[in-house]
């Protein structure tokens, strides 16, 4: 059989040249930060990728989802262990702890500057997404903190400096003698920073509860004073404490109500209202932060998914619905009416309309 050479060496380079279709791309993205707005995150990440799988690790604040982006599959871990904590293990490329295994992360979301947390930002990109309310928020059940309805900042700032000492009396409440706990985040929480920067606070006196309920000291497990993983745990210590204040991510606060109370601050209560015309200023801008260039920087398969998610929260339909309101207020919405610098938390808030 007399074989046609010309023609069998342009089918093979056809097939070559087909062959790359014929195989599904795969990328893999490892995202760490806080968890101020964990729940957006496994709200939004379905209507990314079609077919999502959620996988939990071994807390709910690590988890995967697989699916596909496109014709590309995907499997996207997310570590939110801490917004603060994150921004450091982006820059020094530190392994963590995933579903399975561990990997390098590659963008942080945090509600966090780096400069507060004393990371140059030189060659990171910022991208803000949102505003992230913090709330100051009691016991909802508590008679000695009838009364307390609003801290001021030295009152806050004292509260966490001096918790376990002082009386609800001392803040406004009503009882004169059982002392007043602070259950708040730990050091690599992007809350705790965000917070402590408009606070002026410098105190580390967090509160948990033992086996039998009562109020005990937040250590780690080297006996270093800690504090709660997450604004579920605060919640939840708060409402096992009747006599405590915490602070929570305002997504925290409205999933957990009427479990606990929000507290005015300086006067002001939060409302979204009141974070747009400058008058509540317990708030971050929620950044996603990635490196601009170089090896550590994201693929363009990676930057697709990254600014897939960005406009899937930004969407506007998105964040009319009750999945948003409230607990998140629109960039945009605050950008026309006052601004901070994204780099000094708790900075000055200047007007944008006066």
């Amino acid at each position: 059989m007399k074989i046609n050479l010309k023609k069998l060496i342009m089918t093979i380079a056809a097939a070559a040249t087909l062959a790359p279709s014929l195989h599904a791309q795969s990328v893999s993205l490892v995202t760490v930060g806080g968890n101020a707005s964990i729940k957006l995150i496994t709200n939004r990440i379905p209507t990314i990728l079609t077919s999502a799988v959620y996988t939990q690790g071994n807390t709910n604040l690590i988890f995967r989802f697989t699916g596909k982006y496109g014709t590309t599959n995907v499997t996207w871990d997310f570590n939110l262990t801490g917004g603060a904590g994150a921004v450091q293990d982006l820059v020094e490329g530190n392994q963590v702890q995933l579903v399975s295994g561990t990997g390098v992360p590659v963008f942080v979301t945090t509600v966090t500057a780096p400069e507060t947390v004393g990371i140059n930002p030189t060659g990171l990109n910022q991208d803000i997404t949102l505003v992230a309310p913090i709330l100051l928020v009691a016991n909802s059940n508590s008679t000695d903190l009838v009364g307390l309805t609003n801290l001021t900042q030295r009152q806050a700032a004292s509260l966490e400096a001096s918790a376990g000492t002082l009386p609800p009396a001392f803040f406004g409440g009503a009882n004169a003698v059982n002392p007043l706990y602070w259950v708040g985040r730990s050091q690599i929480s992007a809350v705790r920073q965000v917070l402590d920067a408009n606070t002026f606070a410098s105190g580390e006196n967090n509160f948990t509860t033992n086996g039998s309920g009562q109020p005990i000291p937040y250590l780690d497990g080297l006996g270093n004073p800690s504090g709660a993983g997450s604004g579920t745990e605060v919640v939840a210590i708060v409402n096992a404490i009747p006599d405590s204040i915490g602070s929570v991510a305002g997504q925290d606060f409205y999933s957990a109500s009427p479990l606990v109370r929000a507290l005015s601050y300086e006067g002001v209560p939060y409302s979204p209202a009141n974070v747009i015309n400058g008058s509540y200023p317990l708030w971050g801008y929620e950044r996603y932060i990635y490196f601009a260039s170089g090896l550590q920087a994201p693929s363009p398969q990676q930057q697709q998914l990254i600014q897939a998610l960005e406009g899937a929260i930004e969407n506007p339909t998105f964040q009319a619905g009750s999945s948003f309101t409230n607990k998140f207020i629109s960039y945009s919405a605050v950008n026309a009416s006052v601004q901070r610098s994204i780099h000094v938390d708790g900075g000055p808030i200047t007007s944008q309309i006066y």
